[in-house]
């Protein structure tokens, strides 16, 4: 009689695995779904738990498959919340990208078009105006094309859907139109011919 209490002991914990398994594939693939929902946009904008959320089923996975069901289904039951975490910080930070976007939107096709103006004026003038010189003028120019085609790449990048990349060279034009600024506000430029 004892025998077979202990065997009962012995057999209870696979009866109860064996249970878990089905309840355990069934968690895995609703957990699956999940993760592959919000992983795409994650790894764009908060790549570091989206790792975290795909490690973790992995993990999930790797217990079931090694017939751990019990500690497969508890793992796969946390991962759809843990996916909707990482689906709120992605949208918050896409958003917050958005915004910088919107800004550099607004301020720099304005800032850029005045640098252009200026350093257009100063070439057409057989003599250049207090504050450059003729080397100051060739530095400008070239920086001007730099901020230009960076500025291409940036709303190529954007209107691509790589966000991130748009924000990089936005941030670019953004820092070397401001030297570009600063440089030319030394020069005097002469007052403009008043039309009668």
């Amino acid at each position: 009689m004892r025998k077979l209490v202990v065997v009962g002991f012995m057999v209870l914990p696979l009866l109860v695995a064996g249970c878990n398994k089905g309840p355990a594939e069934a968690a895995l693939k609703v957990a699956d779904e999940a993760v592959a929902k919000v992983v795409p946009e994650a790894q764009k904008f908060v790549p570091d738990q989206a790792k975290g959320l795909t490690d973790a089923a992995a993990a999930a996975r790797a217990k079931f498959n090694a017939g751990d069901y019990t500690g497969a289904l508890v793992a796969a039951n946390a991962l759809p919340a843990k996916a909707t975490e990482v689906e709120t910080a992605a949208t918050a930070k896409k958003d917050e990208w958005m915004r910088v976007w919107k800004g550099f939107q607004e301020s720099l096709p304005g800032v850029v078009a005045g640098i252009t103006e200026k350093v257009t004026a100063l070439e057409a003038m057989k003599k250049l105006p207090k504050g450059i010189d003729a080397a100051g003028l060739a530095a400008a120019k070239a920086a001007l094309t730099d901020v230009t085609a960076m500025w291409t790449k940036a709303t190529e990048a954007f209107t691509a859907g790589d966000l991130k990349t748009a924000l990089e060279n936005g941030g670019e034009v953004k820092a070397k139109s401001e030297g570009l600024t600063k440089m030319l506000e030394g020069v005097q430029m002469p007052p403009k011919a008043v039309k009668k």
